[in-house]
């Protein structure tokens, strides 16, 4: 299948429109204030079906990575939650899945040591994908805005354009343009201990 082989019409953006931006208003911040509270309920709220209908379908499941102790899911590849997106417009079908780095904030406030930390986090997100994301998490007004931004162009010190989270969405994963379509780190992607990611790691180091 084409890479870009996914055109939807109004109807199906819309609909991935309102299904993300529901999911960040049901995480209110008063209730969710820790960065990994946080992360873990977006990622809850994400998960469903965004649209099912005559031009097909868009499913989203999300998988929250072990966080505890040194040989965690993050600690071994840096990434806080990983997103797979099922799409078919009736007659194609793909599996894509983003392994995704969350901050509270915006990035361009981290300071040096902060900033050095976070491009580890993508190097080690790397190992599983070619093209990892980070999340920033800025907050105005009482209200949290999550957007996506490219962890390759962070770890080059290119200039970046976060992309609202809904943006993203329909710009970037419903079109199939951005997440691995390799079956081997899908299918681990599902599981938040990530089993068998070190043997995946090595094999997509030696490829």
């Amino acid at each position: 299948m084409p890479k870009h082989g996914f055109r939807f019409p109004a109807e199906v953006i819309q609909a991935v429109r309102r299904h993300v931006d529901v999911a960040i208003r049901r995480v209110p911040l008063e209730r969710f204030r820790q960065e990994a509270n946080y992360t873990a309920a977006l990622a809850a709220q994400l998960r469903g079906n965004a649209y099912t209908g005559k031009c097909g379908s868009v499913v989203f499941e999300s998988t929250v990575l072990d966080d505890r102790g040194r040989g965690s899911a993050e600690h071994e590849f840096g990434g806080d939650m990983a997103i797979t997106a099922t799409i078919s417009d009736g007659i194609r079908h793909v599996r894509k899945a983003i392994l995704v780095q969350a901050k509270l904030g915006l990035i361009d406030d981290l300071d040096p040591g902060e900033r050095d930390f976070l491009r580890s986090q993508i190097r080690k997100m790397k190992r599983l994908v070619d093209a990892p994301k980070v999340m920033e998490i800025p907050e105005a007004s009482g209200q949290r805005t999550p957007a996506m931004i490219s962890g390759n162009r962070i770890l080059d010190d290119r200039p970046y354009t976060p992309m609202s989270l809904s943006d993203y969405f329909v710009a970037r994963v419903t079109t199939t343009l951005d997440g691995t379509t390799d079956e081997q780190v899908v299918d681990i992607v599902q599981d938040s201990s990530l089993p068998r990611a070190h043997v995946i790691a090595r094999l997509l180091v030696d490829k």
